[in-house]
């Protein structure tokens, strides 16, 4: 099919909101760049040479709310309208990158320190409502459609908007208007968002609230209880893990590993994991139709593994290029029935709670795991063995997987196979 057709067969309101978001990433991914930028200024700006550490702190800061302040935020989107949640947390952002740009020079890393965990919070709010609101607005058995064009997005803004912030940067000699244009985006978002229309709560009157705590707990108490849920919550969390490391070490994996001269060549490396990422996404679909679900996440588990582990052998060059791409491609093929499983599978009115304490306990892992592999390969003789090994984990994972209840499962909890209802209850 069509992909513009496919787009629109999902309805003009899933459109409006996935124009939005595809904005509001857009930004995110452009403060991917921008931030480390700032920080690079303000270091030049105070006559200090690089300080690698200011660095890892805004990482660890802007991911670290993914698990701190997730729980707590599904709590909050299961008792408050989605829509709402996802203008002002773009408007929120907003406000904080034109500060930014506008007092640039007048403050030190405290304050981008702070500004990254609130820019980390709010994104957290955003994402968790985002994938709360789909099945709201999508048919559910159109979902797996709906995430694919997301996560398409998601992966093409990673691919370009660092280089849109690299290119603002170089052009205006400071990271200022890149900031600014990071605030616009979030403003565009919001406009985008509000033609959603108004979508009706997920969580009934009649849905028991108790306090605050006790349902943030109740959510990491279903996650558990459910298996599919359990067992696909722990799986995103390894290459979580992997990824954190090769992520925040790319410059040095490129350098050692696979041998770049320039920074051209890295560049085009990154902009592979981006390709590569959208061709997954756009393919997932097909595949989490033809495997199911749980088949299509245990693929995409292997080939990201194999794929990144033979990377791990080769040197710069058009091998190494499509081995990037391909190891995106079965991120993507992850992502997305991921996704789809945490909404098949997840009670109505804890929706909220549910996709953002899967998301916390998956997302927490990336931290870890670039603390860990960056001290486990912090020589240039040790950091090749680690970069070796973390693969193999994402492959023994798939393994793993396949001898769960998740392989057993084809396309949600309505159906045991092509054309056969499932008899049992539907576990939402």
């Amino acid at each position: 099919m069509n992909p513009v057709k496919t787009l629109r067969s999902l309805g003009p309101r899933y459109t409006a909101l996935w124009v939005g978001q595809t904005i509001s990433q857009f930004g995110t991914y452009v403060a991917v760049l921008t931030i480390p930028l700032l920080i690079d200024y303000i270091q030049e700006s105070r006559g200090i040479g690089p300080q690698t550490l200011d660095f890892s702190i805004a990482y660890a800061l802007e991911f670290a709310p993914t698990f701190l302040v997730g729980l707590a935020a599904g709590v909050l989107l299961d008792r408050l309208h989605l829509r709402p949640v996802m203008i002002a947390t773009d408007l929120l952002r907003a406000c904080a990158f034109f500060y930014l740009a506008a007092e640039v020079g007048n403050y030190g890393m405290g304050t981008v320190f702070v500004m990254a965990f609130v820019l980390g919070s709010m994104t957290t709010l955003f994402d968790g409502a985002l994938y709360s609101m789909i099945p709201a607005i999508v048919p559910r058995d159109r979902l797996s459609d709906a995430n694919s064009w997301v996560t398409a997005s998601i992966q093409a803004n990673f691919a370009i908007g660092p280089a849109v912030a690299g290119l603002f940067a170089w052009l205006f000699a400071g990271p200022a208007v890149g900031l600014f244009i990071n605030g616009l985006t979030f403003v565009i978002s919001a406009i985008s968002l509000a033609w959603v229309g108004r979508v009706p709560h997920h969580r009934s009157r009649e849905d028991e609230r108790v306090g605050f705590l006790t349902e943030a707990a109740n959510g990491i108490k279903y996650v558990f209880g459910e298996p599919r849920l359990r067992v696909t919550t722990i799986a995103s969390a390894i290459p979580n893990f992997v990824i954190g490391f090769f992520e925040a070490t790319i410059v040095v994996l490129a350098e050692v590993v696979l041998l770049t001269e320039t920074d051209l060549e890295i560049g085009i490396l990154l902009s592979a994991m981006g390709a590569g990422g959208v061709v997954g996404a756009l393919v997932s679909p097909r595949v989490t139709r033809r495997l199911g679900l749980g088949r299509a996440m245990t693929a995409g588990m292997a080939l990201t593994g194999v794929c990144m582990l033979a990377l791990m052998f080769t040197t710069y060059g058009l091998l190494a290029i499509a081995l990037q791409a391909g190891w995106m491609i079965g991120v993507s093929v992850i992502n997305v029935p991921l996704a789809t499983i945490r909404q098949h599978y997840a009670k109505e009115s804890m929706l909220g709670r549910v996709i953002t304490a899967s998301r916390a306990i998956g997302w927490a892992t990336l931290p870890l795991g670039a603390v860990l592999g960056g001290w486990l390969g912090a020589t240039p003789e040790t950091y090749p063995w680690v970069a070796r090994s973390f693969p193999l984990l994402m492959v023994a994972t798939a393994i793993w997987l396949a001898t769960t209840v998740v392989w057993g499962d084809t396309f949600g909890p309505d159906f045991r196979g092509i054309g056969q209802p499932n008899r049992e209850p539907a576990a939402r």
